[in-house]
């Protein structure tokens, strides 16, 4: 009883709007016809009493003018849409769940098919009734949650004559002495048949033996839970205050609606259309909350025979058929192995000629095409140097980064040894001279503790090439010695520190610019 529209919908233009709009079967308007026809003969007949003469007069009609505007003001103290959006999503979380547990068999029986191995008649006889012990539970569960299920069987006896259950099986589930639900018999039966495949070796491994299980298990706890969605049902209280909430509402717009007053006055140009703008917004706004509710009216229980319930009795006859021949009939069938016809070629699978022209939208990440800039040749990669490098005097080695500093070419296939030693040696001076400037203000905390050091830098004078290991001055603030008075710490050896990190490169890029100016004075010479 599903009703299907996505073919419909399978583009998104106002014809496709306007199709599903005129559909009819499981439609809103299918469900609100008959309550939408009364509220609009109840507000005709309460209109024309407002607007007789005949019937009220023009004293009882102010005062019903000012019931109507008090209405008026106090209905939004139901609040509609909160109570509404919030039972509509229970509603559809419980739908969903209901949905998800509805029980398929397909890959129990795959399991099964490819785990109990055999040909002969025991075999198949084992693997059929294990299926068909499966969906007869199905059967037992929904017959007892689902009108529709049950009225297609309405007795055991039914169950036999459609085949889903022999004769002595459903002796056998008589003879059961349990005043409770029996569902549980034919998934024993099922389990049991398990064992006994195991124990004659049809069955390769327990660990196979258990992965049917589970699965049957699975199928079970499905089953379960429908069990008790339908045993514990939303509270009645809650869908009995939505309910009266709405039609309580629209009883008292039959009131409010009435009059037309414009800021509490009569317009000062009466019109004959004036009244039947609260009419015609009444009807919408009765047209989208009723409907709305009647959404959810009708997935309380999808088990049902209402237009949009599900196909239970179809979902049935699926897994007995699927199942069937999944077990049996496809048993053992593979196709023979051989080369596709992609073996030695590109793969390139064909399209039909509506579908070939259609542009694809392939996967490819959001910044897999950006571009770097085109005025940039070079890009230097350099380790990242946090905020406490600067300060961290223990090691220099944080301080002046040795050994990973490249420069990789953009638009050329080989990059300047030149410029990546005159790039390496303005940016790393150049950085550390600027950050230093912006810690200036910081550095009076450092000075007040003993076991921090200040380091200052002479680069203001000369440029990143020219500079000379003796304007690197180190301080120390003055330390307690072992004999208890202030001493300075041994700046020479820090300095030592700090030369012996800088001199490799300055000399290393001296000599390599002096290489490059030897090179183009031979050249040109």
């Amino acid at each position: 009883m599903t009703v299907s529209y996505n073919l419909d919908v399978s583009s998104a233009s106002i014809f496709s709007f306007l199709r599903l709009q005129l559909r009819w079967k499981g439609s809103i308007w299918k469900y609100l016809l008959k309550e939408l026809v009364m509220f609009v003969i109840a507000f005709g007949v309460v209109s024309s009493i407002y607007r007789s003469n005949l019937i009220i007069g023009e004293n009882t009609r102010k005062i019903w003018d000012n019931f109507a505007a008090l209405f008026d003001q106090t209905m939004e103290f139901i609040p509609l849409t909160f109570m509404l959006g919030f039972f509509v999503t229970i509603i559809v979380r419980r739908w969903n769940d209901i949905f998800a547990n509805l029980g398929w068999v397909d890959n129990t029986a795959i399991t099964i098919a490819n785990y109990i191995r055999g040909t002969d008649d025991r075999t198949r006889m084992i693997r059929r009734n294990v299926i068909r012990y499966m969906v007869l539970t199905q059967v037992l569960v929904f017959r007892d949650i689902s009108l529709q299920v049950r009225r297609r069987f309405p007795t055991l006896e039914s169950i036999v004559s459609a085949g889903f259950m022999l004769e002595h099986e459903k002796e056998a589930l008589c003879n059961v002495a349990c005043k409770y639900s029996k569902y549980f018999v034919p998934i024993q039966w099922s389990t049991g048949l398990l064992v006994d495949a195991r124990a004659e070796g049809k069955i390769a491994a327990d660990l196979l033996m258990n992965e049917i299980g589970k699965n049957i298990i699975e199928f079970r706890k499905g089953l379960a839970l429908l069990s008790n969605y339908d045993w514990v049902p939303i509270p009645l209280a809650y869908p009995q205050v939505v309910f009266l909430a709405v039609r309580s509402y629209f009883f008292m717009a039959l009131i409010a609606r009435q009059s037309v007053l414009l800021d509490g006055k009569e317009p000062e140009q009466p019109s004959i259309l004036y009244p039947t703008v609260p009419f015609v917004m009444s009807v919408l706004q009765f047209i989208f909350v009723v409907g709305w509710m009647k959404v959810a009216e009708s997935m309380i229980n999808p088990l049902g025979e209402d237009d949009d319930d599900f196909e239970c009795n179809f979902l049935l006859d699926r897994n007995l058929a699927i199942g069937l021949t999944i077990v049996d009939d496809c048993y053992n069938q593979i196709p023979s192995v051989e080369k596709d016809m992609f073996w030695c070629s590109d793969v390139e699978p064909l399209y039909s000629v509506d579908t070939a022209m259609i542009p694809k939208n392939p996967q490819i990440g959001s910044a897999a095409n950006y571009e770097v800039k085109q005025d940039e040749e070079e890009v230097m990669m350099m380790p990242h140097m946090d905020d406490v490098d600067i300060y961290d005097f223990e090691s220099t080695n944080h301080l002046i980064p040795r050994k990973t500093f490249s420069v990789i070419s953009i638009q050329r296939p080989f990059g300047s040894r030149a410029s990546l030693a005159s790039r390496k040696r303005s940016m790393m001076f150049d950085q550390l001279r600027g950050r230093m400037a912006k810690k200036q203000n910081k550095n009076n905390m450092f000075q007040n503790s003993a076991s921090q050091s200040t380091l200052h830098y002479n680069f203001e004078s000369q440029a990143p090439s020219e500079i000379n290991l003796s304007t690197l001055e180190m301080s120390a603030p003055k330390r307690k010695t072992s004999t208890g008075k202030l001493g300075s710490t041994n700046v020479a050896e820090e300095q030592h520190k700090l030369s012996a990190e800088v001199l490799p490169i300055v000399l290393e890029e001296d000599e390599e610019k002096s290489r490059m100016l030897e090179k183009d004075r031979n050249k040109f010479g």
